[in-house]
């Protein structure tokens, strides 16, 4: 089934995005391993925690030749939802972008039908570059030039700011580079998408007959998987190599055993020197010599426990007067390291000169930088270790707040009921002065009525 090429799940996508945001650490070692690699460009990586264990010109932008194919399979698998029974059909235009015939190839015909999942073998195992045009022209509704667009995407999206695509199965461009720190993003990406393991840890597979061939047997280029090759490496877990005159010899590879898990990237190892090829591999010796190196040399030793006192601080407005606050690694720090190295790591801490109330248990409050022979390992958060209460002065707590408000509520109530019993006093002091007064102005009235009375008959007698 051919995925809408425009929709990409966003969930899918912020998923990958934090994968590989913590694929390379931002601080990484170059221990020394006692030898000097061939390649121009390597980098050896610990798969367990992402750091850089030794690294060569890591930035340095190089042809990338046919390790172009990791993300070419990448685009392809993040587009075709079910490669195994999904079937293309080779088109012409395909074949017709292979310059030349010293590419390899599994001789694919025009109208072959093969499934996109072995296409994807083809192009991983034998390195294929006529698999590799066969998955980019379907993908890309027949258009390999939009393919290449979305895998210079994919690059800007797993922040290879070095690496840029022209073709998808690593013909020799000036702008076809990556550099070794970009590839092992991009190998380590691929590593998270169904098939990819799987594929590239094959030392050889058959593909099923086809409508125009027989079963093809492919044979692995990466000779650390093949038992009887000289390069055989027992503990590789899987590669992909790329050469061209211009490239030298690439490979991105993985080794573990029982107590490691390494990626290695080497690049530039010559394949040609005053233009006669050079038959050593030295892609894949120093690949092989690198993971020797870290397997018996370097130990995982814990530098930092998780609950380690690294300093102390002063809390102001703490509720137990002059406190101070125990400050300790966000997490354990382990590292692989040469024997003994543990004792030799220095550190830096970076903290305030104090700290104020409240703070909570696990509040970041610094860092601390880890140094080992002059190289920057890591740096790893410091948090408090407890929980500190702040003081608060009484009159600013819950409590005697309330305790205030009731207060103030009954007193304001018992004002209320004061008030309403003297108001209702009054008034019955008034209307009681009232009667009285008008009682005694009746009596003098009548007292008058009759004086008058007999005043007047005195003077009707001397008439």
């Amino acid at each position: 089934m051919r995925k809408n090429w425009r929709t990409i799940p966003c969930v899918l996508a912020a998923v990958l995005l934090l994968c590989v945001g913590t694929l390379l650490p931002a601080k990484a070692a170059n221990f020394d391993p006692g030898f000097e690699t061939a390649s121009a460009a390597a980098v050896l990586i610990d798969l367990d925690n992402g750091e850089a264990l030794y690294q060569k010109n890591a930035d340095e932008r190089l042809p990338q030749a046919s390790t172009t194919k990791v993300m070419t399979f990448i685009v392809a698998a993040e587009q075709i939802s079910d490669p195994a029974n999904t079937e293309i059909t080779v088109t012409q235009n395909a074949l017709d972008q292979i310059p030349d015939l010293s590419f390899v190839t599994v001789q694919l015909r025009e109208g072959e039908k093969m499934s996109a999942l072995d296409l994807m073998y083809c192009m991983l195992i034998p390195s294929a570059s006529d698999a590799a045009n066969a998955l980019a022209d379907y993908v890309g509704n027949g258009d390999i030039q939009s393919f290449v667009d979305r895998m210079n995407q994919k690059a800007e999206e797993l922040g290879c700011t070095n690496t840029h695509y022209t073709n998808v199965f690593g013909n020799y461009d000036e702008q076809n580079y990556t550099t070794v720190n970009d590839l092992a993003k991009i190998y380590q990406y691929a590593e998270t998408l169904p098939h990819f393991q799987e594929i590239v840890s094959q030392a050889s597979y058959t593909v099923p007959a086809t409508n125009y061939s027989p079963a093809r047997n492919l044979q692995s280029s990466v000779k650390l998987l093949d038992s009887s090759s000289s390069y055989y490496y027992e503990y590789c877990t899987g590669g992909k190599t790329g050469t061209t005159d211009q490239a030298g010899y690439c490979l991105a590879s993985t080794a573990s055993n029982d107590q490691l898990n390494l990626l290695c990237v080497t690049m530039g190892a010559p394949s040609v020197r005053d233009g006669v090829s050079v038959e050593d591999n030295g892609a894949f010796t120093d690949a092989s010599q690198l993971y020797a190196w870290a397997f018996s040399s370097l130990q995982q030793q814990e530098v930092l426990p998780a609950n380690q006192q690294v300093s102390t601080l002063p809390v102001l407005e703490a509720r137990d007067r002059d406190q101070t606050l125990s400050v300790i690694p966000a997490q354990a720090y382990t590292a692989l390291l040469p024997e003994g190295a543990a004792e030799q790591i220095e550190t830096s801490v970076s903290l305030p000169a104090n700290v104020t109330a409240p703070v909570a248990q696990g509040q970041k409050l610094g860092t601390v930088t880890l140094t080992y022979n002059g190289q920057e390992l890591a740096t790893v958060d410091l948090v408090a270790a407890v929980a500190i209460e702040q003081y608060i002065p009484i009159y600013q707590r819950p409590w005697f707040r309330i305790a205030v408000l009731i207060a103030g509520a009954v007193i304001i109530v018992l004002l209320v009921i004061f008030l309403v019993r003297a108001l209702r006093k009054r008034r019955s002091g008034r209307f009681g002065g009232h009667h009285r007064g008008g009682y005694g102005r009746g009596k003098h009235t009548a007292s008058r009525s009759r004086y008058r009375s007999r005043g007047s008959s005195g003077r009707h007698h001397y008439h």
